[in-house]
């Protein structure tokens, strides 16, 4: 049945559009990451001061995406997507061209601006204007970008910077963002017209200052000895704002988020699934990367060859097992998909000290094939729980969570890494960087679980409320 339902070429083209803005603004995350050496050579700055170009680039994306369901209901799509890729245009030149660190960090944060605003837009399209029998399948394709792009970013990043040098991580991304713009423009059409819906001052105040505080707080985790007071008082923040902020949506007429969607039991389970995959995903890229270059001394370059197989399959299970969901149904797919990924995380855990290159590509292949398989469908299946009218709403959690997710993921395990290997010990470097990366395993390995718990929940919950009606 599904076969016969055709997507009009025209449709798939601004999917694909919206696709690519997306994967640009994604994959820098990462690539930048493996490039930090290099930055601080070029231009003389400390780890501490090099990492704000991730952390000041999280910090806008956090705070920009969660109004994306305002916008989107305010402005056309098309206004959205044009404005989303120029922003990350104008700062990719100025990375390109910048002849310091505070204008190659102004670049990022202009990069960050792009970035929140056109993540969500792919999704949007494809949730609002899809037909039903593809929906998964288009998700799926969604899919492939939001995972394949931080998963392949160390890869690419270790290729270009070794090969050409750092800039050029953003010279590659000129011609295509100048495509993706002509594009879009081309094919992006509108399903509703604009609502002069009033701008909630205090929501977005609350909302910014809840992601400030919470991702910046996650972000400096491995500096909490330095600055306890710092790290505390940014976690308050973003706790009390975050209280304020579930506060004033309950009272307000025109919330920027309905929070009544978090009532819905099972759509909340798949959503801090979705989180907890995201989180699992993007801190499992940090410590590979970390692990072949420091404990077994593998060069950038050779250690972004060795991710790519997991790293492409997890790309390309997306698709696949977006049209598994839409021919049989989400409960296999996602649990199995789970299922694989927690397999993966497990086998790193208990050879975390004696990892070599072979068991990294292979159990890293295992569980990019589960993450691939978990990860759009269980958005997909998350926001088809809701009913049309609160969708938007729904597409704002799970991107705002994907964005805060890499924060929390990849800050954790930096910490848990840098702890082990600030340690006063007998051992080598090396060893600590090994031991510090099983400790993140094992953190990861909790959060695998807790994940395979909520989506069992999450479809039990559903199927008893289908038997109640």
């Amino acid at each position: 049945m599904n076969s016969k339902v055709k997507v009009p070429v025209k449709l798939t083209l601004a999917v694909i559009a919206a696709c690519l803005v997306s994967f640009c603004g994604l994959i820098t995350e990462t690539a930048v990451n493996i490039a930090f050496p290099a930055v601080m050579n070029t231009f003389g700055v400390s780890t501490k001061t090099v990492q704000w170009l991730t952390t000041g680039n999280l910090l806008v994306v956090a705070m920009i995406t969660p109004l994306s369901a305002f916008l989107q209901k305010r402005f056309k799509l098309k206004q959205l997507f044009v404005f989303g890729t120029l922003c990350f245009l104008a700062g990719t030149v100025v990375a390109i061209v910048s002849p310091n660190f505070g204008f190659l960090l102004l670049a990022r944060l202009i990069q960050g601006v792009g970035t929140g605003v056109g993540v969500p837009i792919a999704f949007c399209i494809i949730l609002e204007q899809i037909p039903f029998e593809k929906v998964g399948t288009y998700m799926g394709y969604g899919a492939l970008v939001s995972a394949a792009a931080p998963a392949l970013g160390p890869t690419y990043g270790g290729i270009v910077n070794q090969t050409l040098g750092w800039r050029y991580i953003f010279v590659i991304l000129i011609p295509v963002l100048i495509l993706t713009l002509v594009l879009g423009i081309s094919t992006i059409e509108e399903k509703h017209e604009p609502e002069k819906v009033p701008v909630d001052i205090w929501g977005i105040i609350f909302i910014m200052l809840t992601f400030f505080g919470l991702v910046y707080g996650f972000a400096n985790m491995a500096s909490f000895r330095e600055n306890p007071a710092v790290e505390i008082g940014a976690f308050v923040i973003g706790i009390v704002a975050l209280g304020l902020f579930v506060k004033h949506c309950s009272k307000c007429e025109n919330p920027l988020i309905d929070i009544s969607i978090f009532k819905n039991i099972p759509f909340t389970c798949h959503l801090v699934a979705f989180f907890l995959i995201n989180a699992i995903m993007l801190g499992t890229s940090f410590l590979l990367p970390n692990y072949l270059q420091v404990a077994l001394l593998c060069e950038s370059m050779a250690a972004g060859f060795m991710l790519l197989p997991g790293a492409g399959l997890n790309a390309i299970m997306g698709p696949f097992s977006g049209a598994a969901l839409d021919k049989i149904g989400a409960k296999l797919p996602i649990l199995t998909g789970t299922g694989l990924m927690t397999l993966g995380i497990l086998l790193f855990t208990v050879f975390g000290m004696k990892l070599n290159a072979g068991m990294i590509i292979g159990f890293y292949i295992i569980f990019g094939i589960g993450c691939g398989i978990a990860f759009g469908n269980t958005m997909t299946i998350g926001n088809l729980r809701l009913p049309v009218q609160q969708k938007v709403y729904g597409n704002t959690s799970f991107n705002t969570l994907m964005q805060f997710a890499g924060a929390v993921g990849t800050s954790v395990c930096a910490a848990l890494v840098a702890s082990a290997q600030n340690q006063n010990s007998g051992v080598s470097y090396e060893m600590k960087t090994a031991a510090g990366s099983t400790h993140s395993f094992i953190f990861l390995l909790i959060l695998a679980v807790i994940c395979l718990v909520l989506q069992i929940t999450g479809f039990k919950a559903y199927e008893t409320k289908e038997k109640q009606a």
